[in-house]
């Protein structure tokens, strides 16, 4: 066997036949020369088990947007195993599948014995009849020293590198110029081992690609850029990593001028073959992104968009593929969208929408417990400001049975562009700090835009009670009339069926029935004697027209009521069902309700204050109700028991009531009245001094709520 000698080699690339490869040169003949074999698949795939479902290894997630408006465009992160190219490359940014594509690559061979020096150190080409050799031949050095070989493609990525086998690269900025680097290395072999040398090449750059998914609009991708990501690194043979270090960030940009239709197949590539981009394996840096700009066919403007991909992984010998859906330049936003505040809340506004074509349809989600439903949509409670909960019947037993939402579903749909009247349900915050409600806006199961609604939490304060923190309307303490204050409503000249409804409205709440069974389920219903109605026709009330109703409220005696100066909850109850009053109001909200009714309608006799608002009543629409359906009509029941959870103070839960963001200035209410007094409850201001105040005057108003 020849040990020395050095001369012409021959590589074999699939060469042999299956019987003789790798280990034997042609013939069958064992090789006293070193030759080298490639793995069978030429170029080998990165070694590992790759975490992926149809589409890869999904790695990320994001949403473009515009600057300065509301254009998305959907952003999905693909990881593949390998690189792999789909056909021969034509140029040298082409991903490689076969080492034809460069037509040579370059081996050394270092030596155990040979410490300052390469025993090899030659480029392999490509020769006639599928056979590989180089210039000159080596053979193999006999027993004694091990040889380890490495080997890269293509051959003049880097030439002479140093004995420490490390070099260094630097990616060039047009995509046709980057190259697919391809790297060897064997074990240790004995210098007598005789046979051909197996060389499994590894790709160690990472390939980024696009591609475009099914949602699309018709327009063009213009360019697609890759902002602040390493483009300098050293490669170590030895360990197969690659160092970073002191690299700069830079930018890469691809022009493409690609057209869409908006019906292209979910994955159609946009950039192939030399328009991948060949990039150093890394962990994104802080501030990489990708930015896209798009020029709108409907709009006819170039829309620029980008989002972060800091923190995401490209990793060595893999394909990264960024799916791109871009959608039109919807918009979706509230018409009024204040803070709110920590109670119960309806937040009535529109939903304004624009850019979405006729019968394409979007869905808003809310998140945190609340609901959306149309204004149109809301029960005649909510209208009038309660924040209702449920949808339940009774039956003649007093037992309750939900028959569905009072407020809406977590989400609403609507279709097209232009403005939606919604109210919004946005459940108590009982926490310590602020929080956010999301809004998801989906157009096709995709969230295009999310809109925040902010909400307080209760001002802390006492031992363990917090207030609301806005103020609201001015409100009477109320109860406040001479004896012969009344109320007479004429309605001869109203709407005829309203008035029937009416006049079975008022007989619903004055009958035995009702009371009793609202008795059963927690409320009590007074008789009403002091609501008389004057109506024709029907047969034992049945069917009857209201023609007049009085509402005698002089003959009620509103002292003695709510008097316990440290229980605001059982006092606000007490004056909201004082005599069956909340009752009274629907029913004047139910008249002012017919058609036809108008002001002028209404005489008042005496003097007083209007029992329809009063500062007990704004803090008990803060609370959650329940709607109850009896006998055909409708009561309210709180949903968590009998007594508020928000409710006006009492003159003794006042003190210490503060909030620095929202300061107290002026008077409020208590919910505490003067000791056998028919004209006076008692006030306080914001640094808790308690006085006394005439009931129909207007004063400010917070409600309060002990701590969960």
């Amino acid at each position: 066997m020849k040990t020395t000698t050095l001369g012409l080699c021959t590589l074999l690339f699939f060469s042999c036949t299956q019987e003789d490869f790798p280990g034997q040169a042609e013939g069958g003949t064992p090789c006293d020369y070193i030759c080298f074999g490639l793995s069978p698949d030429g170029v080998a795939q990165t070694r590992g088990g790759a975490r992926a479902d149809a589409d890869g290894y999904t790695s990320g997630r994001f949403v473009l947007r515009s600057a300065d408006s509301a254009d998305t465009l959907c952003v999905r992160t693909v990881v593949t195993d390998g690189i792999a190219g789909a056909e021969k490359a034509v140029t040298r940014g082409t991903p490689v599948s076969d080492l034809t594509t460069y037509g040579t690559f370059h081996v050394v061979c270092d030596r155990d014995d040979m410490p300052n020096a390469f025993f090899m150190d030659v480029d392999v080409t490509e020769k006639s009849g599928g056979l590989w050799g180089t210039e000159p031949t080596y053979y193999w050095p006999g027993a004694g020293p091990t040889l380890t070989f490495y080997a890269w493609a293509p051959g003049d990525v880097y030439t002479n590198p140093t004995k420490d086998l490390t070099f260094t690269y630097t990616v060039p900025d047009a995509a046709a110029d980057q190259k697919d680097l391809l790297v060897a290395k064997t074990a240790a072999l004995d210098g007598d081992y005789n046979q051909a040398v197996d060389l499994a090449f590894d790709h160690i750059c990472t390939a980024v690609k696009f591609v475009v998914g099914s949602e699309m609009q018709a327009g063009t991708i213009e360019s697609v850029t890759l902002k602040g990501v390493y483009n300098k690194g050293t490669y170590d043979m030895t360990t197969a990593e690659w160092d970073l270090t002191n690299s700069p960030l830079v930018d890469f940009t691809q022009t493409l001028d690609i057209q869409t239709d908006g019906n292209e197949t979910d994955g159609t590539a946009i950039t192939t073959g030399a328009g991948t981009l060949m990039m150093l394996p890394q962990t994104l840096p802080d501030g990489a992104t990708v930015e896209v700009v798009f020029h709108d066919n409907v709009t006819g403007t170039d829309r620029t968009l980008s989002a972060t991909i800091e923190g995401s992984d490209w990793p060595q010998g893999k394909t990264v593929t960024y799916k791109l859906s871009v959608t039109p330049e919807y918009e979706f936003e509230l018409s009024e969208n204040p803070m709110l505040d920590a109670h119960y809340e309806i937040l009535q506004t529109k939903l304004v929408v624009s850019g979405v074509p006729d019968g394409q349809s979007w869905t808003i989600t809310a998140d945190n417990n609340a609901t959306i439903q149309a204004q149109s949509d809301m029960n005649s409670w909510a209208q009038q400001g309660y924040w209702t909960e449920k949808r339940q019947e009774t039956d003649a037993s007093g037992n309750l049975t939900d028959i569905g939402s009072a407020r809406g579903e977590a989400s609403y749909s609507g279709t097209g562009s232009g403005d939606f009247p919604i109210a919004i349900f946005v459940p108590e915050n009982t926490g310590d700090e602020k929080r956010s409600i999301a809004l998801s806006i989906s157009v096709n199961g995709s969230v295009v835009q999310t809109i925040n609604i902010e909400q307080y939490a209760p001002s802390w304060y006492g031992s363990n009670i917090g207030c609301e923190r806005l103020e609201g309307d001015m409100q009477p303490w109320g109860f406040y009339w001479s004896s012969d204050f009344k109320l007479v409503f004429d309605l001869t000249n109203c709407d005829e069926n309203d008035r029937r409804s009416l006049a079975t409205y008022v007989n619903f709440y004055k009958s035995l029935i009702i009371r009793l069974i609202a008795n059963l389920i927690g409320i009590d219903i007074p008789d009403l004697s002091y609501v008389h109605m004057e109506d024709h026709g029907g047969i034992l009330g049945i069917g009857a027209v209201a023609d007049k109703i009085t509402v005698n409220l002089g003959s009620l005696d509103a002292g003695n009521i709510a008097e316990r100066q440290d229980d605001g909850q059982q006092n606000t109850r007490d004056i909201y069902n004082f005599e069956g009053i909340q009752l009274t109001n629907n029913i004047i909200n139910r008249i002012q309700s017919v058609g036809g009714y108008t002001d002028d309608m209404m005489n008042i006799e005496g003097s007083g204050s209007l029992p329809t608002n009063n500062a007990a009543i704004a803090c008990m629409k803060l609370n959650s109700w329940n709607v109850v359906t009896a006998q055909g009509e409708e009561v309210l029941t709180l949903t968590n028991g009998t007594l508020p959870e928000w409710y006006l103070p009492a003159s003794g839960e006042i003190t210490d009531i503060s909030d620095a963001e929202h300061p107290l200035s002026g008077n409020y209410w208590t919910s505490t009245s003067v000791e056998n007094s028919h004209e006076y409850s008692y006030k306080y201001d914001a640094t808790g001094s308690i006085s006394q105040e005439r009931r129909d005057t207007e004063l400010h108003v917070r409600a309060v709520r002990k701590k969960p």
